[in-house]
């Protein structure tokens, strides 16, 4: 068990917060090998963009200064020439490392490397103080930085307190310490390394809560922990994972029979939690339907519609489920252009006469009744084939069971066409209040049924009901 032999600490100054969208302003890196100082660099960087006042103010550069700069893509080398080889070590490691991948990123530049947080290890050296930040060490070690939020001044404030660290921590402690680090996620100074540590290895839901308890993420996994963990460890090349990462400062998990009841709950509680930062699944106030009709001279049609619920006996009409009209418009327009269909018969378009697609030579004229209607209605089928609700596949309602031996959970699932009743408790007892129920159509649960159903996993789990 032996410390690194080299390491650079790194400090940047950047034009905000988001990883994928800000710039870098300012590097200062400090290279060790064999715990000696062999390298140091710094400069300024011009973003290419222009500087807030916020920004100014709290690191003292100004856009005057910035614009006489080079560009990342200037020193890029120099900067990748003082970083390889090395671990890599920051105050925040998750938003200098990130920032520095993604910046190397943008010129088709791989970097990556271990890395690990002097925070981190304040936190787990010295247990007993509350506050880890640079301000708290500057002040409890008596460092001395000329100017603070200055790059290099920054990271030689760290280079000072891992300097304090050998000389005044017993030798064994420090190398677990700092092997610990090299292992360990990168989590937020607010959460301890119990929570982490006590995750439920088993299928699940978690949710990461903010300040004042508001929920952030919410997400599923067949291993929680796992999940979880991973989403600490990436090397934040999103910002939106990033400003998860930063701001979650509780989790909460709900273990379930298997993977399918995972999904049922991040669903449902997507829904009533609105988190955040979950928008794919979220409650919408209405969703706009496609249905199917007919022409009096024999041509299929859609109709869009906007309603606030669907009823299980509507949904063999139902061509296609969108969120927004325009979402479901944009969709009917790539199939005009790709099957040579009528913007008329498609709700596209009110005409008396020839739709426009016809004078542009993609509709065939059954606008204008030139067209067979059985030629036009082919390719109608075709077109929403794909989009159109699946016929349900048994002929009543079915039950599911997922069991978790390891947490001796069990759970069964009603279903009936694609619409899930409700669910029971470990012995499976009698679903008959569950079937009384009026099924209540929800997209995002036939997406799940629809994918779960195809598992040959999942066929010997299913029994008929009627």
């Amino acid at each position: 068990m032996v410390l690194p032999e080299k390491l650079v600490f790194v400090d940047i100054e950047t034009t905000g917060s988001r990883v994928t969208y800000d710039r870098i302003i300012e590097i200062g890196i400090l290279r060790v090998e064999n715990n000696q100082l062999v390298d140091t660099y710094q400069t300024l960087i011009n973003p290419e963009v222009y500087l807030s006042p916020f920004i100014e103010n709290m690191t003292g550069i100004r856009n005057e200064k910035l614009e006489q700069s080079p560009t990342f893509s200037e020193v890029k080398s120099e900067i990748l020439d003082r970083l390889s080889d090395c671990v890599f070590v920051a105050h925040n490691v998750r938003f200098d490392y990130g920032f520095l991948k993604n910046e190397f990123k943008r010129y088709d530049t791989t970097y990556t490397s271990k890395h690990f947080c002097t925070a981190k290890l304040s936190k787990q050296l010295f247990p007993k103080f509350k506050r880890h930040n640079l301000d708290a060490l500057i002040s409890r070690f008596g460092f001395t930085c000329q100017t603070r939020h200055r790059a290099f001044d920054d990271a030689q404030v760290l280079w000072h307190f891992y300097q304090t660290l050998l000389q005044t921590i017993d030798a064994k402690v420090l190398h677990n310490a700092v092997d610990l680090a090299l292992k360990k996620p990168s989590l937020p100074t607010v959460l301890s390394a119990d929570v982490f540590d006590n995750l439920p290895e088993s299928p699940g839901v978690y949710i990461f809560y903010g300040e004042n308890d508001m929920p952030l993420y919410i997400g599923k996994s067949i291993n929680i922990k796992e999940r979880v963990l991973s989403h600490f460890s990436n090397d934040y090349e999103s910002s939106r994972e990033m400003s998860i990462c930063s701001q979650t400062t509780r989790i909460e998990t709900m273990v379930t029979a298997g993977e399918l009841g995972a999904l049922f709950k991040e669903s449902s509680l997507i829904k009533s939690m609105q988190p955040l930062y979950n928008r794919r699944l979220r409650l919408t106030q209405s969703i706009v339907l496609l249905t199917q009709e007919i022409t009096q001279e024999g041509y299929q049609s859609v109709k869009i519609q906007e309603t606030k619920s669907i009823m299980a006996d509507m949904l063999d009409q139902i061509l296609g489920i969108f969120r927004s009209k325009r979402q479901a418009k944009q969709h009917l327009e790539l199939l005009v252009k790709n099957y040579q269909l009528c913007n008329k018969f498609m709700s596209l378009e009110k005409t008396n006469s020839s739709c426009f697609s016809h004078k542009l030579g993609i509709c065939n004229g059954a606008c204008l009744g030139k067209e067979a209607s059985i030629r036009y209605n082919m390719r109608f089928v075709q077109a929403f084939h794909r989009n159109k609700i699946q016929p349900w596949p048994y002929k009543g309602p079915i039950l599911i069971k997922e069991t978790n031996p390891q947490e001796n959970i069990g759970e069964g699932f009603v279903v009936d066409k694609w619409c899930l009743l409700g669910s029971l408790s470990y012995e499976y007892n009698n679903p008959s209040d569950v079937l009384s129920r009026e099924p209540q159509f929800d997209y995002d649960t036939y997406m799940i049924l629809n994918r779960a159903l195809r598992s040959e996993k999942l066929k010997h789990s299913i029994s008929l009901l009627n």
